[in-house]
């Protein structure tokens, strides 16, 4: 017994400890850790990417991948087009020729009619949601993706159409009557639109559209899957000034406790008409649609993956990836990606039709 105690504790001075081993062999430790933990070295440092040197703890997103997936992106778009452009001149076919993009800024300018969609796609560790939810959160960018002068918006009220058409289109001190093309009632939308052919042409017609927040659960069964199968169903805005709101609040706290002391309380139609009319404000129907211009929409699915449009091939690569950073951090401070930056899988960047380029990949599979 005493012999096996002395060679223990000879054993045990021989021994290094556990924390200078791991020290003393930095091939293994991971590539991160190292850059953490040998801040002092900048000899290391100044090889590496500038993605290294802007990211920190909070906010890991690789500038300089991102831009380089961008610019790539944007080479591979130019190259198409330059092919397409090629084949349709030496081709007699006259329905090959290049087809303008009649929604595009300036048709006759090829650049600009050939401009294409950049996409974000976001995986998760975890689902965003439960359920799909139909509103789609809004997270504002610093350059923003649709503008007022190039941008169709319609939107969609509750009965009667006309009244909001009163207020909106037909003042003359509406700040809104040039920036909305068309406004359509839930009772015009079900008598109207019933057809899958005229919800298509509907959502081929617009850019953009908007709902007053007091309908827009009706929207998923009245516009259906031509509209959710692209993204385009309606945003949720409010229309009603905010004393007005809280004033209709009030109102309806009133009618309710007076029906629960089984109350006859009728309100006739016409003074109905008259508190809407009064409510409904085109000062902060205006203030939606520039929030809403200037702003990203997250859709999010009950799913672990989601797509955001970023914006387009002709914006510049800086102007993307600072859209893409922007949106990134927005689903992290809202919480619409669980457990913030530890929540991220991975990040890739698109188009429509092109592969998708990998620009962040978590080393925490969780």
């Amino acid at each position: 017994m005493p012999t096996k105690s002395k060679s223990n504790k000879k054993a045990s001075r021989l021994e290094p400890p556990a924390k200078d081993k791991a020290t003393a062999s930095p091939e293994t430790t991971k590539p991160a850790e190292r850059a953490l933990s040998e801040p002092e070295e900048p000899a290391k440092s100044a090889s590496m990417p500038a993605a290294a040197k802007s990211s920190d703890l909070s906010s890991p997103l690789p500038l300089e991948q991102t831009k380089k997936a961008l610019t790539a992106l944007i080479k591979h778009i130019e190259k198409k087009s330059e092919e397409e452009a090629a084949a349709a001149a030496e081709s007699s076919n006259p329905s090959k020729k290049r087809k303008l993009n009649l929604l595009s800024d300036d048709p006759s300018d090829p650049k600009e009619s050939e401009k294409k969609s950049l996409y974000l796609i976001i995986s998760a560790t975890k689902y965003f949601s439960d359920k799909p939810l139909m509103k789609p959160r809004r997270i504002t960018v610093p350059h923003p993706i649709n503008t007022p002068d190039t941008t169709s918006i319609c939107l969609i009220t509750r009965d009667p159409q006309r009244l909001y058409k009163d207020i909106l289109l037909i003042d003359e001190n509406s700040p809104v009557k040039d920036s909305i093309q068309r406004i359509i009632g839930v009772s015009k939308l079900k008598s109207k639109f019933k057809t899958f052919e005229a919800k298509r042409r509907l959502r081929d017609d617009h850019d953009l559209f908007l709902a007053d927040d007091r309908v827009v659960t009706m929207m998923p069964a009245l516009l259906g899957k031509s509209f959710i199968s692209v993204k385009k169903m309606p945003i949720p805005i409010n229309m009603l000034s905010p004393a007005a709101a809280a004033a209709m609040e009030t109102s309806a706290k009133v009618a309710q406790a007076s029906a629960s002391k089984k109350r006859n309380v009728k309100i006739s139609p016409e003074d109905e008409l008259a508190r809407e009319r009064a409510a409904v404000s085109a000062k902060r129907v205006n203030a939606e649609i520039t929030r809403t211009l200037n702003s990203a929409m997250v859709f999010v699915p009950a799913a672990n993956s989601t797509t955001v449009k970023i914006g387009f091939s002709t914006f510049s690569v800086d102007d993307l990836a600072e859209n893409v950073a922007a949106i990134v951090d927005g689903m992290v401070s809202k919480n619409i990606v669980k457990g913030g930056w530890d929540g991220i899988r991975s990040l890739h960047l698109k188009t429509k039709d092109s592969i998708s380029l990998p620009i962040y990949l978590t080393e925490k599979l969780t």
